[in-house]
């Protein structure tokens, strides 16, 4: 059975999340600062989900699901550690 749309593109918007750290990583290791790799990720992750064709408020929507599940998990482990 295929995904609707919208969920594929949803799923890009995630993806290019992954692909952001994935590059800021990749940058570091290439000897560039934090900073500007990160400028670089985001770049990159910002095009892709710019290109993605969801609408801004999907986007942003789906991000914020992203940042509040992330919190969420850094809470959980950050409470096992204590």
């Amino acid at each position: 059975m295929r995904k609707p749309r919208e969920e594929i593109m949803k799923r890009y918007v995630e993806g290019a999340i992954i692909s952001a750290s994935r590059l800021w990583r990749h940058w570091m290791r290439r000897g560039l600062s934090s900073d500007e790799a990160l400028k670089r990720a985001i770049k990159q992750a910002y095009n892709m989900i710019k290109s993605s064709g969801l609408s801004v408020d999907n986007a942003l929507s789906t991000l914020k699901d992203l940042r509040r599940i992330t919190d969420e998990l850094i809470r959980l482990i950050e409470e096992e550690v204590r």
